[in-house]
């Protein structure tokens, strides 16, 4: 459900838990509040104008973060991967092809290829680089902290960088994560791992990251202060 204060969309969601939280997700600047099953709608709403002034300070610091503008695949464009900056190339080519040479990304499609056609090919190519970490760093994390999951896959999400269903035990991770630093996607495995133990942000959650990540936080923070949007797919 969702609720609108001073211009501001808000969703709501009812969880069984003891207290509301509230939280302003990237990379868009998603409210969202987090609420006991049995509290009113109008105490949310209280809740969410005695904080009207906080959330608009977080809104601004997304909004005030740079972002790629809209992507056209030609040379020139500038692209992130594992948080370091590449600049494109593109070459008419007979063979499709995605290579990274020092900083720069090869990208070999026909001249005539469309805007969504390179946008299908580099997303995958991109799936492909996330993939082959997601396959080392996974089980990685599953052998130190013994929570595994059943499966894990990537897709593209507005306002999470990962998520968990801990009912079929499967985790979903960001697409755009590829373009952040190793140390981030560790983090954002971590955190949905331990979800399948732990659904909430509390006491247990916070224990369980500090014993097996103890600079989780540090991590967290670099991942939101990172620049946004690094890819329109």
């Amino acid at each position: 459900m969702q609720i609108t204060i001073s211009g501001i969309d808000i969703q709501v969601i009812k969880k069984n838990i003891k207290n509301m939280h509230l939280s302003v997700k990237p990379p868009l600047g998603m409210v969202v509040i987090s609420a006991p099953l049995i509290i009113s709608m109008k105490s949310i709403e209280s809740f969410a104008r005695s904080n009207l002034s906080w959330i608009i300070k977080q809104k601004e610091k997304f909004a005030g973060q740079p972002r790629m503008t809209e992507r056209q695949y030609i040379s020139g464009e500038t692209y992130y991967i594992w948080g370091k900056q590449y600049y494109l190339v593109f070459q008419n080519s007979h063979r499709n092809y995605f290579k990274q040479e020092g900083d720069k990304l090869f990208l070999g499609m026909r001249n005539s290829s469309t805007t969504i056609q390179r946008q299908n090919f580099v997303k995958e190519e991109l799936r492909k680089l996330l993939n082959k970490q997601l396959e080392r760093l996974v089980p990685k994390w599953e052998k130190t902290t013994g929570f595994y999951c059943n499966s894990y896959k990537t897709r593209n999400m507005l306002t999470r960088w990962g998520t968990c269903n801990a009912k079929a035990k499967r985790i979903w991770i960001n697409l755009q994560m590829v373009g952040k630093p190793l140390e981030c996607l560790e983090y954002i495995i971590l955190h949905e791992l331990v979800h399948l133990k732990v659904s909430n942000h509390g006491s247990d959650f916070i224990e369980i990251m500090d014993k097996y990540m103890p600079d989780w936080k540090d991590r967290k923070n670099l991942l939101n202060s990172q620049i946004l949007d690094c890819y329109k797919v």
